[in-house]
């Protein structure tokens, strides 16, 4: 029994003293090594059907961000490693509706390899995914008509079909909360100015309520054919009444406007003829010479396939209204100054005596202005002495008018000189004092300033003066 111990125990020994001699030479000759492969692209595995990967917005996507992924194994394997060999997994099997963090895991692509990863070898790690049931809804189709028809052209109800059949909604799939904002699925047919019946395929998109795409969606079906009839049509078409004149008024005369009664007439008549009239014209209006307005009945005349509308009339009552000319002028004329309301008593003095004014007005308003005197007034009215600076104010006929702001002028006001008393010189004695007219004899007036009396004076007459006896000085 012992023996079979020993035996045993040397053959466990062998064993062990070989692995580990093996261990010894592979890791010395083929030792551990690490290789990184960034921006490895990340698969979703596992999704339950009717649900879908969406973004934070809820459109939905296939591609999640990649990953980086560190391994180790051998270094004769990492010769031989290359990133197409091993794939990142996001297992998403058992997950439902809603966000998930769910991790990273790192598979071989083939069965003969052997690595490991490393604490950390995987970044990120774990990503938050978010699940979203995918829901279907049935749409109407909604048309939008865009543009006008030529005159005379009308259009018929449009329809819409798929392979040959009516149709008049459509189904749209995607992530739930999209497709809870589709209200209709719009698209829009341009009839511009169209003259044959509209025929083509239309792509359909799926709108929110206020007309707004909505994306990520798949629609059945995605184009229709839209047809909408459009046929000309006999009718009626409002055209202006445009008279035709010829001719020109007397010299010195005009046209100051023209008036026709009425100014609309309905036209009827096939579509073609009809979208050619733009206006209608009369028979000829002759202004040769014509010096006064001319009010004439005048014949309308309607072009090939029109006529007029049962009970509107073939002619128009044409007034031409005709005037003499107004020529605008401007004239620079003298004008005196003239003071009014001034006080009594009182003295003035104006600068300048005659102020210059330039007029404006018409040819016929100037015959009036030569008729009248220019005079220019400035009212003084309650004013005491003084100097004043006092606009100009200048009486104008009818149509001519002052260019510019009115002039001014000083005024100077002031009171009268008050009256000064005149000495008179004595009577000699005995001899009376005359009286009437002053004679050779009389004493002359002398002025205030003088502080002696002259000893005579002469007189005016030819004759030679008469010596004056000299008056005796009053103490």
């Amino acid at each position: 029994m012992s023996n079979l111990r020993a035996s045993l125990l040397r053959i466990l020994l062998a064993v062990g003293f070989s692995f580990a001699l093996w261990a010894f030479v592979s890791f010395s000759q083929n030792p551990e090594a690490t290789v990184t492969f960034p921006a490895v692209p990340l698969e979703a595995v596992g999704l339950a059907q009717g649900l879908v990967i969406v973004d934070a917005t809820g459109m939905p996507t296939q591609s999640l961000p990649p990953v980086d992924i560190t391994l180790s194994t051998d270094q004769r394997q990492l010769t031989q490693l290359r990133p197409v060999d091993v794939r990142a997994v996001a297992d998403l099997s058992g997950r439902g509706p809603g966000e998930h963090n769910v991790p990273v895991n790192v598979q071989p692509t083939r069965s003969n390899l052997s690595f490991s990863v490393p604490e950390g070898g995987v970044e990120p790690s774990a990503l938050t995914i978010r699940l979203e049931a995918v829901s279907t809804k049935l749409v109407p189709i909604s048309l939008e008509l865009r543009g006008n028809l030529p005159f005379s052209f009308e259009r018929g109800e449009p329809t819409i079909s798929f392979g040959g059949q009516p149709i008049s909604a459509m189904e749209v799939e995607g992530p739930q909360s999209r497709v809870n904002r589709v209200v209709s699925a719009m698209t829009m047919a341009n009839i511009e100015q169209l003259r044959a019946t509209y025929l083509a395929p239309l792509t359909l998109t799926p709108v929110d309520g206020g007309g707004q795409p909505v994306e990520g969606l798949s629609v059945s079906p995605a184009t229709v054919t839209v047809e909408i009839p459009i046929n000309p049509v006999v009718g009626l078409k409002l055209v202006p009444v445009e008279p035709e004149i010829v001719g020109l008024p007397a010299p010195g005369f005009e046209v100051t406007g023209v008036s026709v009664e009425p100014p609309l007439i309905a036209l009827a008549g096939s579509s073609g003829p009809l979208d050619a009239v733009d206006v209608l014209t009369t028979a000829p209006i002759n202004l040769a010479g014509a010096r006064q307005s001319i009010v004439r009945s005048v014949a309308i005349i309607f072009p090939d396939g029109t006529s007029p509308r049962e009970g509107e009339p073939d002619a128009v009552r044409v007034t031409v209204q005709i005037a003499a000319l107004a020529l605008p002028f401007q004239v620079t004329l003298p004008a005196p100054v003239i003071l009014t309301g001034l006080g009594g008593g009182l003295q003035f003095g104006v600068t300048p005596q005659v102020v210059t004014t330039t007029l404006t007005g018409t040819s016929a308003a100037l015959v009036g202005l030569g008729q009248a005197q220019l005079r220019a007034t400035v009212d003084v009215s309650g004013l005491g002495p003084g100097t004043y600076d006092l606009p100009v104010s200048v009486a104008l006929p009818p149509g001519v008018s002052l260019v510019g702001d009115p002039q001014r002028v000083q005024v100077t006001l002031r009171l009268p000189p008050a009256p000064t008393a005149t000495p008179v010189a004595p009577t000699p004695t005995g001899s009376p004092a005359p009286t009437g007219s002053p004679g050779p004899t009389d004493t002359p007036e002398r002025p205030t300033e003088t502080v002696e009396p002259p000893a005579s004076t002469p007189t005016a007459p030819p004759e030679p003066p008469t010596p004056t006896p000299e008056p005796t000085a009053t103490p």
